[in-house]
């Protein structure tokens, strides 16, 4: 009688499986990681996969299995922003959730401001060179209007949140509002405000924090201690 093979018992598969699982997804965040750099640097024209497969220590042929080249880039964007994966729900997100679980207005407003200064100064460099990549690239142009309307939906699940406690001011609809929080959170006020005119992170917060509760709220920000 010849003995069972015990070798590749259920354990031991799930184990493999488990471990190449693993591998996959930090070769994922490395290859994101990689192009989200590369974007930053050399703009979406000048990023080619084997610059990103070079930079990641893979070969380009890994690099090219997750996907095309603008598929990279809004995981690239995602990753820097909130640390998740493309179309992520806010709430999903731990800066989301602790932001939806204030007491407050005046704290959602502060938190919303910060977070949206992590989000801006992480995303900053690869969000730039998509918006100008996007004038001359019809294909890129409607991912780009894909992205912003998942934002502006996002914005929206704050500010519905925001309503059922009482905290929106109530003389414009709901649309407009979630047009000036989108107006308020664009990258490009992070890049006037930090970049070009040279103010620190902690004055855009003061900045942002001021204008959504002037815009979007009946509250005001409190004057500042003399």
């Amino acid at each position: 009688m010849v003995a069972a093979d015990t070798s590749a018992t259920p354990t031991s598969r799930s184990y493999v499986s488990d471990l190449r699982q693993e591998q996959a997804a930090a070769t994922r965040e490395r290859v994101v990681a990689a192009a989200a750099e590369l974007f930053a640097e050399r703009g979406y024209s000048g990023t080619t996969m084997p610059a990103i497969a070079r930079r990641a220590g893979v070969s380009t042929e890994t690099v090219q299995n997750h996907g095309p080249k603008v598929e990279l880039l809004r995981a690239a964007i995602a990753a820097v922003s909130f640390g998740s994966a493309p179309g992520a729900a806010v709430a999903e997100t731990a800066p989301g959730a602790r932001l939806l679980a204030a007491s407050s207005v005046e704290e959602a407003a502060r938190l919303s401001a910060e977070l949206l200064a992590t989000v801006n100064a992480g995303s900053h460099g690869v969000w730039m060179a998509f918006s100008e990549a996007a004038r001359s690239d019809p294909v890129l142009e409607t991912e780009l209007r894909r992205l912003t309307t998942e934002i502006s939906a996002q914005n929206e699940t704050v500010l519905v949140r925001w309503a059922e406690r009482g905290w929106l001011r109530t003389d414009l609809p709901l649309s407009d509002l979630v047009l000036r929080a989108a107006a308020i959170g664009a990258i490009e006020l992070w890049d006037r405000i930090v970049r070009l005119d040279c103010h620190s992170r902690e004055e855009y917060v003061e900045l942002v924090c001021g204008l959504l509760l002037d815009a979007l709220t009946s509250a005001r920000m409190p004057p500042p201690s003399q």
